[in-house]
């Protein structure tokens, strides 16, 4: 092996095995898992990352990965959801453990896409110059390690495109210089299918980046129409290579475009695109270390720290003059647009795909590290001119950092900010800064001040990470494993009792016990391979959520549905068989009344259109509808005030008819909400910030009820609604359905949620077959072997028309998009290989 060798091994090696150290040691400090017992059970990776990633370990794991899933919500298209968050190569490692040590690996998980993040940096520096330079690390593992990675490492699935993005920009460069698109249409793709949100980022930035090469290209007395018509080809090539790399993942893009379309996030809001300014000279304070720490998650400033060291270099890359001013004017436009697009709100949203985040803001803040720590090394190696272009330099970043300082103690009150000892800034600035002014290329002194410059920003790198995982609320993974294989062990007796189709709506979340932070157990049935009404997703079928809502179902904003709120009518539609509660310690199973996955009702369900606010009025057209009668279900109990206090509110009423009643409260933020139930404090499940039911127990006929109400705003509860259900007007319409309901292959139901096949005899006329299912454009139906159309019922669920006798009854599902998306992915690959076979 020849020195050039050794030399590449060294380099590659340690480009990923540093990060990975400085990333062990923090777990070493945080006593995380193998150090201690701690996870990284926070956030959204414990509320949805994890039980998303098990969903798709169970699919792999069977060799049968099926586009619908029932463990989402009432069921849902699973293409949209695992586009952003399950394609990942790395998550084939999750195969190979148990669903209850998944916070475990995914944690290494993380370490491993951090390591290859300083690793393509690493290969993207080593282009810049022909020989291996051993500072490039410092710079590559700055990138790994950068504000934005410490504030997001949890958000595991926008880690990808930030390993990929150094091979995009270097497949451009190639292009660009060397006509050869295949390693930017490659990477470009993949970047796309692993994450089509940051995907959609960086095909933004590549049109920047292009536009930065054709600045750097202009030469003196040369127009733009001039360099244009001369890089005509080039541009054209770039706009085909852009576009076969579109093509080729559109069979993920498409299917998830249509997927978001339904979800609540399609609404524009006019205000997220005015011309404002989001900051002001405070974002310079998020350069230096700890601008911003995990509490600060859903609210901060661009995370901008690059370390002190390197941007010491980015800002000394526009002053020294052995560096061509056109190169100066085409990084300076990237620095600019990328810094417009944080300040001002239109650009902001436009990069946020037309959104504003909910939550984890200036998600494109990565590119700008990318770009700044490029141009860094660049001027590291480049000749570093007079100490008085140094002396300059070190003043303007102090200069930057005092502004930033200044405006964070003594300008308005800024939320998202953290601020530091100033001692601590103070100190890392200056011994960064004597390592800059002394860092001379070809000195004999000059591995001793890269060796001592890796150190500092090496350590600049952990305590801003550390400072950003302040007050971390770290889960117990030895809790977690406990917890998790007794819930287990509950819902494998539930299934071994159940044949048919069944939902569990479980409001004893033992895995809560192993969180430091609220955990509501909003996707455990995709963990435990469920179903449920529960889902917490960016992905939410907006349409279900709402007819949830509208039948009294508690839903705390558009990505969130729960299965509080339900009722006896509402456990008969939506097949949920089991509650499981947490009394004083002991998980409660109640058994509801069910029908399974399906029943023959009456054809006027059709004409029902549900109202918003009066769920009692809802559910009774609905079984009115059903069954084709026009007794009540529901009689609302007439409420009588009898006292009203600043805060409080009693009323008295007489239950009018036996069987369980019910409670409907205005939206509010219920959390702060006491009810008192004939003198019994009534808890409440959760947190309840919007309107539902509530349940309030079995009454008899004429037996008197008093409904104490206290809260912030008692003026709203003069909206409030009790009533009480039929027990048995719901009993006849239960034994009416009951004769015509659908018998489900649920062997088969269970390998694969995408088709559904039964028998149902029909003994009445206009009859359509209910499905416990939200209606979707993918379903297609048969019914004896002859192509029937799906309705939609009830605002969002499927129903089948059936004739008199039997039915054989085939549903298969198919992602709306998919087959598009494939032929188009096709199609495009098939242009590319010609392409490629026609040039060599």
């Amino acid at each position: 092996m020849n020195k050039k060798h050794k030399t590449a091994i060294w380099y590659y090696g340690l480009s990923g095995l540093l990060p990975m150290i400085i990333m062990l040691s923090l777990y070493a400090w945080l006593k995380i898992v193998p150090f201690g017992q701690h996870n990284l059970l926070i956030s959204d990776l414990g509320t949805q990352y994890i039980p998303f990633l098990a969903e798709f370990k169970r699919q792999i794991g069977q060799l049968n990965f099926s586009s619908y899933s029932f463990s989402l919500s009432l069921g849902a298209n699973m293409l949209p959801l695992a586009a952003y968050y399950l394609i990942s190569p790395f998550n084939l490692l999750l195969l190979f453990c148990s669903n209850s040590q998944l916070p475990v690996v995914v944690g290494y998980v993380i370490v491993l896409k951090i390591s290859a993040m300083g690793l393509t940096m690493a290969h993207f520096l080593k282009t810049r110059q022909s020989e291996y330079h051993f500072s490039a690390l410092i710079f590559a593992t700055a990138y790994s390690l950068s504000g934005f990675v410490a504030m997001n490492f949890y958000n595991l699935m926008w880690l990808d495109a930030l390993i990929l993005l150094p091979l995009v920009i270097l497949g451009l460069e190639q292009l660009f210089y060397r006509r050869q698109p295949n390693l930017y249409i490659g990477m470009l793709t993949v970047t796309i299918l692993t994450n089509y949100y940051l995907g959609y980022m960086t095909c933004l930035f590549v049109v920047l980046y292009l536009i930065s090469l054709l600045i750097k290209e202009q030469q003196p007395n040369q127009s733009w129409k001039q360099l244009v018509s001369q890089r005509w080809s080039t541009i054209c090539q770039f706009g085909w290579a852009s576009l076969i790399a579109g093509g080729t993942a559109a069979i993920v893009l498409i299917p998830a475009l249509l997927g978001m379309l339904k979800t609540g996030k399609k609404t524009i809001a006019a205000t997220h695109f005015y011309p404002t300014l989001k900051f002001g000279g405070e974002v310079l304070s998020q350069f230096q270390v700890g601008g911003s720490q995990y509490a600060q998650r859903l609210i901060h400033e661009p995370s901008l720290f690059i370390s002190t060291l390197g941007l010491l270099f980015a800002v000394a890359y526009f002053c020294l003059p052995t560096i061509k001013r056109q190169a100066k004017w085409s990084n300076g436009f990237l620095v600019s647009s990328l810094g417009l697009s944080f300040w001002v709100t239109t650009l902001n949203t436009i990069w946020h795909m037309f959104q504003q985040p909910a939550g984890f803001p200036y998600r494109n803040t990565y590119l700008l590290s990318f770009v700044l720590l490029k141009i860094a090394y660049e001027a590291s190696v480049a000749p570093t001119g007079q100490r008085q272009t140094k002396k300059l330099v070190i003043w303007l970043v102090w200069g930057l950092f005092s502004i930033g300082q200044l405006a964070l103690y003594y300008g308005p009150q800024i939320r998202g900010v953290q601020k530091q000892p100033l001692w601590l800034l103070m100190g890392l600035t200056l011994v960064a800064s004597a390592i800059f002014y002394i860092w001379q290329k070809r000195t004999r002194w000059q591995f001793w001040v890269i060796g001592i410059g890796a150190i500092l920003t090496f350590s600049e790198l952990f305590i801003n990470a550390r400072l950003a995982m302040r007050q971390l609320p770290l889960g117990n993974q030895a809790v977690y494993v406990q917890q998790y294989r007794q819930q287990a062990r509950l819902l494998k007796q539930l299934e071994k009792r159940t044949p048919n189709f069944y939902r569990v709506n479980n409001q004893a979340i033992l895995l809560r016990k192993a969180f430091n932070e609220p955990y509501f157990g909003y996707n455990d049935a995709l963990l435990f391979g469920q179903y449920t009404f529960n889902s917490y997703s960016s992905t939410l079928d907006e349409q279900m959520r709402s007819m949830l809502v509208k039948l009294g179902f508690y839903s705390k904003n558009a990505r969130r549905i729960n299965g509080i709120g339900h009722t006896q009518i509402t456990d008969l539609l939506f097949a949920n068989r089991y509650d499981l509660v947490d009394k004083q310690g002991r998980i409660q199973v109640k058994k509801h009344q069910t029908l399974g996955l399906g029943f023959a009702v009456n054809a006027r369900l059709t004409q029902v259109a549900l109202k918003a606010g009066a769920p009692f009025e809802n559910q009774t057209q609905v079984m009115q509808a059903m069954t084709n009668q026009t007794a009540p279900f529901y009689h609302v109990d007439r409420l009588v005030m009898q006292q009203q206090k600043s805060t409080q509110v009693t009323f008295k009423t007489q239950i009018r008819t036996s069987g369980a009643a019910y409670l409907y409260l205005p939206r509010q933020a219920m959390s702060k909400v006491k009810l008192q139930v004939n003198g019994q404090l009534h808890k409440i499940p959760i947190h309840l910030k919007g309107a539902t039911i509530i349940g309030l127990g079995r009454y008899q006929k004429g037996q008197p009820l008093t409904l104490t109400i206290s809260g912030q705003h008692p003026q709203a509860f003069r909206q409030v609604q009790v009533a009480s259900l039929d027990q048995n007007q719901f009993k006849q319409a239960f034994s009416q359905l009951a004769q015509q309901r659908l018998t489900v292959n649920q062997s088969q139901l269970s390998a694969d949620n995408g088709r559904i096949s039964g028998q149902i005899t029909v003994k009445r006329p206009h009859q359509l077959l209910y499905l416990s299912v939200p209606y979707d454009s993918g379903w297609h139906a048969e019914v004896n072997q002859h192509t029937v159309r799906p309705q939609s019922v009830m605002g969002n669920m499927l129903a089948i028309p059936l004739e008199s006798g039997s039915n054989q009854v085939h549903l298969v599902y198919c992602a709306p998009g998919l087959v598009m998306g494939a032929l188009i992915t096709i199609f495009s690959l098939l242009i590319w290989i010609i392409t490629y076979f026609k040039r060599h």
